[in-house]
């Protein structure tokens, strides 16, 4: 258990950390972009003046209602507020989902109290911006708060802009300004989230919108760009759901087919998942982790990256305790024992001696952290991939590999999983294998 309660006290700085690194790199995609300028075909002075200037481009443009992501609020920019209140998920929430629209909403349904106003995510979103700059427009307090939410109520049925002289307040011509968010078709709200909610719920497709030259990065997918195993692609390797991640983030592994299985084997094998204990080694995002959690299991993982803990909490609202930042190998030989037990896609890291033990060496440390069942698939030759450096490794032979390094007393071949699609249909189709131990 110390191992996990370390973990915890770690998360909440670190997920500032990792979220305050998107503020870095906006920083330096603008350094990038003003170097680029440099090829333009004007003098040096002129391309300076250009962008000292020119921080929209002039044209405007319609944009759906659904494409626009929350940005920041009171001059703070998303990925600093996203930071500031530990809310990674904040930029990657569309402004119809989020609390501007949820207001208003509430209010079209019946009439709120001033305790409803405030128990509402448009309070706690007003509350953050006192804390973070002083004021939210003209609220310094829950009473301003109120006052502040039903003069936004008002403006549904009035249609009248709002007093222009509150602070934080756009002048009455202004556009609604957004910035592209990189590799999505999505756009960050910059300035202009409750004209865009008061659209939401006046069934208005499209606004009307200035964008920003440079694109964006969410906290989000900066993140999974941090992710230590990952090397650059834009890859998933289990299932995160989030708008701006949809067209450029192909999810690698299904992972629905090998939790199918171990829950039909689990119940095969008639253990309760409230009376058992649950490990995935190399746990990933923590997807899994989650997902036997919400079955009952007792469930826990080991990940070596220290940003699994923050993704999975923002992600799947997972305790981050439930995660142990570590080493596989030091957590499994720590002697702490799991009724079920799986390994996704790491044994052959081991067996091409990426690993500080050897293959068999790891198996024997599976088994004696698994009490009753392991569930377990590992890079096999029939992947183009491993034809050379896993020649050997074909299902027979993973099978009889792990009869022969455990004491286990079967080991079931479960099938291969459905990941073999394009771009990876030459890759994946996994075998997926239950190691039992009998009850005695």
């Amino acid at each position: 258990m110390e191992l996990i309660k370390d973990t915890s006290r770690v998360v909440k700085p670190r997920a500032r950390r990792a979220i305050r690194g998107a503020v870095r790199r906006g920083r330096r995609a603008t350094s990038r972009a003003a170097a680029s300028a440099k090829r333009l075909p004007l003098p040096v002075r002129m391309r300076q003046r250009l962008y000292e200037v020119l921080p929209w481009r002039p044209r405007r443009f319609e944009v759906p209602v659904e494409m626009l992501l929350l940005g920041g609020q009171n001059r703070v920019s998303a990925s600093e507020y996203a930071a500031q209140t530990d809310t990674l998920l904040w930029p990657s929430t569309r402004v119809i989902d989020g609390p501007h629209t949820a207001l208003l909403r509430a209010a079209i349904a019946g009439s709120l109290s001033d305790e409803e106003i405030l128990a509402s995510a448009y309070a706690e979103m007003a509350r953050s911006c006192i804390r973070l700059s002083g004021q939210f427009f003209a609220a310094t307090d829950d009473a301003g708060i109120v006052a502040e939410a039903r003069g936004f109520i008002a403006r549904r049925d009035s249609g009248a802009p709002p007093a222009a002289d509150r602070p934080h307040q756009s002048a009455a011509r202004t556009p609604v300004r957004v910035a592209r968010v990189e590799a999505s078709d999505y756009f960050q709200v910059i300035d202009g989230h409750h004209r865009i909610a008061l659209a939401a719920v006046a069934d208005q497709p499209t606004v009307r919108v200035q964008c920003k030259w440079l694109t964006v990065s969410t906290p989000l997918q900066d993140i999974l760009n941090q992710m230590s195993w990952i090397g650059g692609e834009r890859e998933l390797y289990q299932p995160v759901s989030a708008p701006e991640l949809t067209k450029s983030w192909a999810t690698v592994r299904s992972c629905t087919d090998r939790l199918t299985k171990m829950l039909g084997s689990s119940a095969d094998l008639g253990l309760e998942p409230r009376t058992s204990s649950y490990l995935d080694v190399a746990s990933c995002y923590g997807w899994f982790v989650s997902e036997m959690g919400a079955a009952g299991f007792d469930a826990h993982g080991v990940e070596r990256d220290p940003l699994a803990p923050i993704l999975g909490k923002a992600v799947y609202g997972l305790d981050a305790s439930r995660v142990t930042t570590g080493d596989a190998v030091d957590f499994l030989g720590s002697g702490r024992r799991f009724d079920v037990v799986s390994c996704f896609s790491l044994l052959h890291h081991f067996a091409l001696g990426r690993g500080s033990v050897s293959a068999d060496e790891f198996v024997r440390l599976l088994d004696g952290a698994t009490g009753r069942v392991l569930f377990l698939d590992t890079g096999q030759q029939h992947e183009e991939w491993f034809e050379k450096s896993l020649s050997q490794w074909d299902t027979d032979y993973v099978k009889k590999f792990l009869l022969a390094n455990s004491t286990f007393d079967e080991i079931l071949d479960l099938g291969p999983d459905i990941d073999a699609v394009p771009p990876y249909e030459k890759n994946y189709g996994r075998h997926f294998f239950a190691c039992v131990r009998n009850q005695s």
